[in-house]
Protein backbone atom coordinates (compact mmCIF):
# COMPACT_ATOMS: atom_id res chain seq x y z
CA UNK A 1 0.00 0.00 0.00
CA UNK A 2 1.55 3.35 -1.12
CA UNK A 3 2.01 6.13 1.64
CA UNK A 4 0.16 9.49 1.59
CA UNK A 5 2.06 12.46 0.46
CA UNK A 6 1.87 15.26 1.76
CA UNK A 7 3.19 18.83 1.17
CA UNK A 8 3.15 21.25 4.05
CA UNK A 9 4.06 24.66 3.20
CA UNK A 10 5.22 27.78 6.01
CA UNK A 11 7.55 30.56 5.81
CA UNK A 12 8.44 29.83 9.32
CA UNK A 13 11.20 27.25 9.73
CA UNK A 14 10.64 26.59 13.15
CA UNK A 15 7.33 26.02 12.53
CA UNK A 16 7.94 23.21 9.85
CA UNK A 17 10.69 21.73 12.38
CA UNK A 18 7.72 21.36 15.05
CA UNK A 19 5.51 19.68 12.57
CA UNK A 20 8.43 17.06 11.27
CA UNK A 21 8.55 16.05 14.74
CA UNK A 22 5.24 16.00 15.71
CA UNK A 23 4.68 13.68 12.87
CA UNK A 24 7.44 11.22 13.37
CA UNK A 25 4.70 8.47 14.63
CA UNK A 26 3.26 8.92 10.75
CA UNK A 27 6.29 8.25 9.02
CA UNK A 28 5.14 4.91 7.79
CA UNK A 29 1.97 6.06 6.85
CA UNK A 30 3.07 9.35 5.46
CA UNK A 31 5.27 10.60 3.19
CA UNK A 32 6.17 14.38 4.09
CA UNK A 33 7.66 16.73 2.14
CA UNK A 34 8.16 20.48 3.42
CA UNK A 35 8.74 23.87 1.94
CA UNK A 36 8.91 27.50 3.14
CA UNK A 37 7.16 29.18 0.26
CA UNK A 38 3.93 29.21 -2.31
CA UNK A 39 7.06 29.11 -5.08
CA UNK A 40 8.68 26.16 -3.88
CA UNK A 41 5.11 23.99 -3.02
CA UNK A 42 4.20 24.68 -7.20
CA UNK A 43 7.59 23.15 -8.21
CA UNK A 44 7.02 20.47 -6.00
CA UNK A 45 3.76 19.55 -7.20
CA UNK A 46 4.98 20.23 -11.08
CA UNK A 47 7.62 17.44 -10.26
CA UNK A 48 5.74 14.18 -8.22
CA UNK A 49 2.32 14.34 -7.33
CA UNK A 50 1.43 14.73 -3.85
CA UNK A 51 -2.20 13.70 -1.70
CA UNK A 52 -2.38 16.57 0.23
CA UNK A 53 -1.79 20.38 0.73
CA UNK A 54 -1.39 21.95 4.23
CA UNK A 55 -0.40 25.58 3.88
CA UNK A 56 -0.38 28.45 6.01
CA UNK A 57 -2.20 31.55 5.19
CA UNK A 58 0.51 34.34 6.03
CA UNK A 59 3.09 34.41 3.92
CA UNK A 60 5.68 36.26 1.88
CA UNK A 61 5.47 36.30 -1.88
CA UNK A 62 2.44 34.17 -2.38
CA UNK A 63 -0.08 34.08 0.63
CA UNK A 64 -1.79 30.97 1.09
CA UNK A 65 -5.11 31.84 -0.68
CA UNK A 66 -3.09 32.09 -3.85
CA UNK A 67 -1.17 29.33 -3.09
CA UNK A 68 -4.62 27.33 -3.15
CA UNK A 69 -5.79 29.12 -5.70
CA UNK A 70 -3.18 27.52 -8.23
CA UNK A 71 -3.59 24.74 -6.99
CA UNK A 72 -6.82 24.62 -7.50
CA UNK A 73 -6.56 25.40 -11.09
CA UNK A 74 -3.37 23.16 -12.21
CA UNK A 75 -3.89 20.19 -9.60
CA UNK A 76 -7.35 19.89 -8.91
CA UNK A 77 -7.04 16.26 -7.46
CA UNK A 78 -5.31 17.36 -4.05
CA UNK A 79 -6.89 17.53 -1.12
CA UNK A 80 -6.54 21.65 -0.16
CA UNK A 81 -6.00 22.20 4.21
CA UNK A 82 -5.23 25.20 5.70
CA UNK A 83 -3.61 25.45 8.98
CA UNK A 84 -2.94 28.53 10.27
CA UNK A 85 -3.12 31.13 13.47
CA UNK A 86 -5.30 33.92 13.03
CA UNK A 87 -6.36 35.36 9.71
CA UNK A 88 -8.56 38.82 8.74
CA UNK A 89 -11.92 38.28 7.69
CA UNK A 90 -10.91 39.22 3.72
CA UNK A 91 -8.15 36.82 3.47
CA UNK A 92 -10.76 34.17 4.76
CA UNK A 93 -13.21 35.15 2.44
CA UNK A 94 -11.11 34.55 -0.55
CA UNK A 95 -9.57 31.45 1.29
CA UNK A 96 -13.18 29.92 1.24
CA UNK A 97 -13.17 29.34 -2.35
CA UNK A 98 -10.05 27.47 -2.67
CA UNK A 99 -9.86 25.26 0.75
CA UNK A 100 -11.56 22.21 1.55
CA UNK A 101 -10.72 22.24 5.61
CA UNK A 102 -9.13 24.78 7.90
CA UNK A 103 -7.31 24.08 10.87
CA UNK A 104 -5.92 26.29 13.73
CA UNK A 105 -2.31 26.62 15.06
CA UNK A 106 -1.63 25.06 17.27
CA UNK A 107 -2.49 21.61 16.04
CA UNK A 108 -1.98 18.25 17.25
CA UNK A 109 -1.23 15.44 15.83
CA UNK A 110 -4.15 13.78 16.23
CA UNK A 111 -6.67 16.85 14.87
CA UNK A 112 -4.17 16.96 11.54
CA UNK A 113 -4.15 13.15 11.22
CA UNK A 114 -7.79 12.88 11.01
CA UNK A 115 -8.19 16.43 8.56
CA UNK A 116 -6.17 14.32 6.48
CA UNK A 117 -7.23 11.34 6.33
CA UNK A 118 -11.09 12.26 5.89
CA UNK A 119 -9.96 14.15 2.49
CA UNK A 120 -8.05 11.31 1.65
CA UNK A 121 -11.06 8.75 1.93
CA UNK A 122 -13.34 11.49 0.14
CA UNK A 123 -11.16 11.37 -2.82
CA UNK A 124 -10.79 7.22 -2.76
CA UNK A 125 -14.11 7.04 -2.31
CA UNK A 126 -14.54 8.24 -6.12
CA UNK A 127 -12.84 5.54 -7.93
CA UNK A 128 -12.75 7.42 -11.34
CA UNK A 129 -9.64 10.14 -11.36
CA UNK A 130 -11.99 12.24 -13.74
CA UNK A 131 -14.72 12.77 -11.59
CA UNK A 132 -12.51 12.83 -8.31
CA UNK A 133 -10.68 15.64 -9.94
CA UNK A 134 -14.27 17.40 -10.83
CA UNK A 135 -15.75 17.01 -7.09
CA UNK A 136 -12.25 18.17 -5.44
CA UNK A 137 -11.65 21.01 -7.43
CA UNK A 138 -15.17 22.36 -6.18
CA UNK A 139 -14.75 25.50 -4.31
CA UNK A 140 -18.37 26.61 -4.59
CA UNK A 141 -21.52 24.76 -4.86
CA UNK A 142 -23.74 26.71 -8.13
CA UNK A 143 -26.52 28.68 -6.55
CA UNK A 144 -29.37 28.72 -8.72
CA UNK A 145 -30.83 32.32 -10.10
CA UNK A 146 -32.82 34.11 -7.89
CA UNK A 147 -31.74 32.87 -4.68
CA UNK A 148 -28.76 35.34 -4.26
CA UNK A 149 -30.99 38.32 -4.88
CA UNK A 150 -33.25 37.20 -2.00
CA UNK A 151 -30.47 36.51 0.54
CA UNK A 152 -28.64 39.58 -0.42
CA UNK A 153 -32.04 41.21 0.66
CA UNK A 154 -32.76 39.91 3.85
CA UNK A 155 -28.75 40.65 4.85
CA UNK A 156 -28.72 44.15 3.57
CA UNK A 157 -31.97 45.08 5.54
CA UNK A 158 -31.31 47.39 9.24
CA UNK A 159 -33.41 44.95 11.50
CA UNK A 160 -32.16 41.18 10.81
CA UNK A 161 -32.01 38.53 13.39
CA UNK A 162 -30.40 35.26 13.16
CA UNK A 163 -33.48 33.11 12.22
CA UNK A 164 -34.45 35.57 9.52
CA UNK A 165 -30.80 35.45 7.73
CA UNK A 166 -30.89 31.05 8.31
CA UNK A 167 -34.22 30.85 7.10
CA UNK A 168 -33.22 32.45 3.55
CA UNK A 169 -30.09 30.49 3.62
CA UNK A 170 -31.92 27.25 4.22
CA UNK A 171 -33.71 28.00 0.76
CA UNK A 172 -30.46 27.71 -0.75
CA UNK A 173 -28.57 24.10 -0.53
CA UNK A 174 -25.62 25.70 -1.98
CA UNK A 175 -24.65 28.77 0.51
CA UNK A 176 -26.40 26.30 3.23
CA UNK A 177 -23.34 23.56 2.67
CA UNK A 178 -20.59 26.54 2.63
CA UNK A 179 -21.85 27.76 6.00
CA UNK A 180 -21.72 24.51 7.51
CA UNK A 181 -18.25 23.79 5.68
CA UNK A 182 -16.77 27.25 7.92
CA UNK A 183 -18.66 26.65 11.12
CA UNK A 184 -17.19 22.94 11.24
CA UNK A 185 -13.46 24.46 10.46
CA UNK A 186 -11.42 26.05 13.15
CA UNK A 187 -11.20 28.68 10.38
CA UNK A 188 -12.26 31.68 12.97
CA UNK A 189 -12.11 29.83 16.10
CA UNK A 190 -14.97 27.86 15.98
CA UNK A 191 -14.30 24.36 14.76
CA UNK A 192 -17.44 23.06 16.27
CA UNK A 193 -19.58 19.90 15.41
CA UNK A 194 -22.93 21.71 13.95
CA UNK A 195 -25.52 20.45 11.33
CA UNK A 196 -28.30 24.00 12.45
CA UNK A 197 -27.76 26.53 10.15
CA UNK A 198 -29.51 28.34 12.20
CA UNK A 199 -26.65 28.06 14.71
CA UNK A 200 -23.97 28.25 12.20
CA UNK A 201 -25.24 31.64 11.70
CA UNK A 202 -25.40 32.50 15.50
CA UNK A 203 -21.86 31.27 15.93
CA UNK A 204 -20.86 33.21 13.25
CA UNK A 205 -22.17 36.79 14.08
CA UNK A 206 -24.48 38.57 11.63
CA UNK A 207 -21.84 40.95 11.00
CA UNK A 208 -20.03 38.52 9.71
CA UNK A 209 -22.54 36.84 7.81
CA UNK A 210 -23.52 39.92 5.80
CA UNK A 211 -19.37 40.25 5.30
CA UNK A 212 -19.69 37.27 3.80
CA UNK A 213 -22.58 36.93 1.57
CA UNK A 214 -22.13 40.73 0.33
CA UNK A 215 -18.87 39.78 -0.80
CA UNK A 216 -20.45 37.25 -3.96
CA UNK A 217 -17.74 35.16 -3.27
CA UNK A 218 -18.70 31.88 -1.81
CA UNK A 219 -21.29 31.71 -4.09
CA UNK A 220 -21.72 30.81 -7.90
CA UNK A 221 -24.02 31.17 -10.10
CA UNK A 222 -25.82 27.77 -11.80
CA UNK A 223 -24.30 28.04 -15.48
CA UNK A 224 -24.56 24.24 -17.27
CA UNK A 225 -23.07 24.74 -20.90
CA UNK A 226 -26.46 24.35 -22.90
CA UNK A 227 -29.80 23.78 -21.65
CA UNK A 228 -30.99 20.15 -19.54
CA UNK A 229 -34.24 18.68 -20.89
CA UNK A 230 -35.94 17.45 -17.70
CA UNK A 231 -34.17 19.31 -15.19
CA UNK A 232 -35.28 22.01 -13.33
CA UNK A 233 -33.37 24.33 -10.80
CA UNK A 234 -36.75 25.96 -9.00
CA UNK A 235 -37.97 22.13 -9.21
CA UNK A 236 -34.44 21.05 -7.04
CA UNK A 237 -35.03 23.56 -4.97
CA UNK A 238 -38.37 22.73 -4.04
CA UNK A 239 -37.75 19.29 -4.05
CA UNK A 240 -34.22 19.35 -1.81
CA UNK A 241 -36.56 21.77 0.58
CA UNK A 242 -39.24 19.56 1.04
CA UNK A 243 -36.95 16.42 1.34
CA UNK A 244 -35.20 18.38 4.41
CA UNK A 245 -38.20 18.83 6.15
CA UNK A 246 -39.80 14.98 6.04
CA UNK A 247 -36.67 14.23 7.28
CA UNK A 248 -36.52 16.09 10.00
CA UNK A 249 -40.32 15.47 10.97
CA UNK A 250 -39.07 11.91 10.72
CA UNK A 251 -36.19 12.36 13.26
CA UNK A 252 -38.76 14.36 15.59
CA UNK A 253 -41.43 11.37 15.34
CA UNK A 254 -38.52 9.17 16.57
CA UNK A 255 -38.22 11.69 19.13
CA UNK A 256 -34.29 12.21 18.64
CA UNK A 257 -32.77 14.42 20.46
CA UNK A 258 -29.49 16.89 20.31
CA UNK A 259 -28.41 17.50 16.97
CA UNK A 260 -29.93 14.61 14.91
CA UNK A 261 -33.51 16.35 13.84
CA UNK A 262 -30.92 19.12 12.39
CA UNK A 263 -28.82 16.41 10.42
CA UNK A 264 -31.25 14.66 9.43
CA UNK A 265 -32.50 18.49 8.08
CA UNK A 266 -29.35 19.31 6.42
CA UNK A 267 -28.78 15.58 4.70
CA UNK A 268 -32.27 16.43 3.07
CA UNK A 269 -31.18 19.90 2.12
CA UNK A 270 -27.99 18.77 0.54
CA UNK A 271 -28.76 14.89 -0.43
CA UNK A 272 -29.00 16.51 -3.97
CA UNK A 273 -25.92 18.79 -4.16
CA UNK A 274 -23.96 15.95 -6.68
CA UNK A 275 -26.66 16.52 -8.98
CA UNK A 276 -25.70 20.35 -9.64
CA UNK A 277 -21.93 19.67 -9.94
CA UNK A 278 -22.53 17.00 -12.10
CA UNK A 279 -25.36 19.11 -14.24
CA UNK A 280 -23.03 22.09 -14.47
CA UNK A 281 -19.62 20.60 -14.82
CA UNK A 282 -20.27 17.27 -16.99
CA UNK A 283 -23.12 18.85 -18.55
CA UNK A 284 -22.84 16.53 -21.59
CA UNK A 285 -22.71 13.27 -19.79
CA UNK A 286 -25.24 14.24 -17.15
CA UNK A 287 -27.84 15.00 -20.00
CA UNK A 288 -27.21 11.58 -21.47
CA UNK A 289 -27.67 9.84 -18.07
CA UNK A 290 -30.50 11.71 -17.64
CA UNK A 291 -31.41 10.57 -21.64
CA UNK A 292 -31.12 7.02 -20.25
CA UNK A 293 -33.18 7.16 -17.13
CA UNK A 294 -36.05 8.93 -18.81
CA UNK A 295 -36.06 6.73 -22.21
CA UNK A 296 -34.75 3.31 -21.21
CA UNK A 297 -36.17 3.51 -17.34
CA UNK A 298 -32.66 3.05 -15.89
CA UNK A 299 -32.12 4.18 -12.68
CA UNK A 300 -30.60 7.64 -11.82
CA UNK A 301 -27.36 6.54 -9.98
CA UNK A 302 -27.07 3.28 -12.28
CA UNK A 303 -26.77 5.77 -15.74
CA UNK A 304 -24.85 8.16 -13.76
CA UNK A 305 -22.37 5.15 -13.44
CA UNK A 306 -22.22 3.55 -16.33
CA UNK A 307 -22.36 6.97 -18.33
CA UNK A 308 -19.83 8.79 -15.89
CA UNK A 309 -18.01 6.56 -13.63
CA UNK A 310 -19.86 7.97 -10.44
CA UNK A 311 -23.12 8.76 -9.23
CA UNK A 312 -24.37 12.10 -8.06
CA UNK A 313 -24.54 10.78 -4.54
CA UNK A 314 -21.11 10.01 -4.21
CA UNK A 315 -20.08 13.19 -5.77
CA UNK A 316 -21.95 15.12 -3.40
CA UNK A 317 -20.84 12.95 -1.05
CA UNK A 318 -17.10 13.83 -1.65
CA UNK A 319 -17.49 17.40 -1.43
CA UNK A 320 -19.11 17.53 2.06
CA UNK A 321 -16.62 14.90 3.15
CA UNK A 322 -13.89 17.03 2.19
CA UNK A 323 -15.51 20.12 3.76
CA UNK A 324 -15.20 18.84 6.64
CA UNK A 325 -19.53 18.19 7.41
CA UNK A 326 -20.49 15.75 10.31
CA UNK A 327 -19.98 12.26 9.03
CA UNK A 328 -23.51 10.92 9.45
CA UNK A 329 -24.58 14.12 7.45
CA UNK A 330 -22.34 12.78 5.11
CA UNK A 331 -23.20 9.50 5.15
CA UNK A 332 -27.15 10.49 4.83
CA UNK A 333 -26.46 12.45 1.39
CA UNK A 334 -23.84 9.31 0.30
CA UNK A 335 -26.74 6.81 1.00
CA UNK A 336 -29.80 7.68 0.12
CA UNK A 337 -30.39 6.07 -2.50
CA UNK A 338 -28.55 3.11 -1.38
CA UNK A 339 -29.88 2.83 2.65
CA UNK A 340 -28.90 -0.62 3.55
CA UNK A 341 -25.32 0.03 2.68
CA UNK A 342 -25.18 1.69 5.97
CA UNK A 343 -23.75 -0.40 8.88
CA UNK A 344 -25.93 1.09 11.65
CA UNK A 345 -29.41 -0.48 12.20
CA UNK A 346 -31.59 2.18 13.78
CA UNK A 347 -32.82 4.85 12.52
CA UNK A 348 -30.71 7.95 11.36
CA UNK A 349 -29.72 10.66 8.77
CA UNK A 350 -29.56 7.78 6.08
CA UNK A 351 -33.13 6.25 7.22
CA UNK A 352 -34.69 10.05 7.21
CA UNK A 353 -33.32 10.87 4.11
CA UNK A 354 -34.21 7.84 1.98
CA UNK A 355 -37.43 7.54 2.76
CA UNK A 356 -37.78 11.76 2.75
CA UNK A 357 -36.60 11.55 -0.56
CA UNK A 358 -38.98 8.66 -1.69
CA UNK A 359 -42.35 10.24 -0.35
CA UNK A 360 -41.88 14.23 -1.14
CA UNK A 361 -43.98 13.30 -3.89
CA UNK A 362 -46.73 12.34 -1.91
CA UNK A 363 -46.59 15.73 0.34
CA UNK A 364 -45.64 17.74 -2.29
CA UNK A 365 -48.59 20.52 -3.26
CA UNK A 366 -50.86 20.27 -6.10
CA UNK A 367 -49.81 21.07 -9.62
CA UNK A 368 -45.72 19.53 -8.95
CA UNK A 369 -44.68 17.88 -12.51
CA UNK A 370 -44.41 14.55 -10.47
CA UNK A 371 -43.05 13.18 -14.08
CA UNK A 372 -40.38 15.07 -14.26
CA UNK A 373 -39.19 14.74 -10.78
CA UNK A 374 -39.70 10.73 -10.80
CA UNK A 375 -35.70 10.01 -12.13
CA UNK A 376 -34.79 11.78 -8.68
CA UNK A 377 -37.07 9.95 -6.56
CA UNK A 378 -35.73 6.87 -4.94
CA UNK A 379 -37.28 3.79 -4.84
CA UNK A 380 -38.32 2.52 -0.51
CA UNK A 381 -35.92 0.32 0.01
CA UNK A 382 -38.46 -2.42 2.19
CA UNK A 383 -35.73 -4.46 2.98
CA UNK A 384 -33.89 -1.78 4.85
CA UNK A 385 -36.79 -0.62 6.31
CA UNK A 386 -37.65 -4.21 8.05
CA UNK A 387 -33.90 -4.35 8.92
CA UNK A 388 -34.04 -1.29 11.25
CA UNK A 389 -37.57 -2.24 12.06
CA UNK A 390 -39.78 0.37 10.33
CA UNK A 391 -41.55 -0.91 7.70
CA UNK A 392 -44.75 -1.08 9.79
CA UNK A 393 -44.43 2.05 11.45
CA UNK A 394 -44.21 3.68 7.82
CA UNK A 395 -47.90 4.49 8.59
CA UNK A 396 -47.10 6.50 12.10
CA UNK A 397 -44.11 8.25 9.63
CA UNK A 398 -46.50 9.62 7.30
CA UNK A 399 -49.08 10.75 9.80
CA UNK A 400 -46.38 12.60 11.67
CA UNK A 401 -45.03 14.31 8.46
CA UNK A 402 -48.45 15.16 7.11
CA UNK A 403 -48.94 16.83 10.41
CA UNK A 404 -45.52 18.56 10.78
CA UNK A 405 -46.18 19.86 7.08
CA UNK A 406 -49.28 21.37 7.36
CA UNK A 407 -49.42 25.03 7.05
CA UNK A 408 -45.93 24.63 7.09
CA UNK A 409 -43.53 27.53 6.17
CA UNK A 410 -39.66 26.91 5.21
CA UNK A 411 -37.69 27.22 8.56
CA UNK A 412 -34.32 26.99 9.25
CA UNK A 413 -32.85 24.00 11.05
Amino acid sequence: MSKTRILFVDDEVNVLEGLRRMLRRQRHEWDTVFVASGAEALGQLAAAPFDVVVTDMQMPGMNGAELLEKVMAKHPQVARIVLSGHTDDESGIRVLRAAHQFLSKPVDADTLKLAVERACAAREALPNPRVRSIAASVGTLPSPPGVYAEITRAAAAEEVSARDIAAVIARDPALSAKLLQLVNSSFFGLGRNVSSIEHAVALLGLIRIKSLILSAQILDRFRPTHPLPGFSVQRYLHRSMLTAQIARAISNAERQSGDRPNQAFAAGLLHDVGLLILAERQTDGWAEALRRTRQDQVPICAAEREVLGATHPEVGACLLELWGLPPRLVEGVLLHHSPNDTDFDGVCAVSAVHVAAALWPSFAPAGTPRDDEAPFVPELDARYLARIGRLDGLGEWKQSIAATLVGAEVQPA
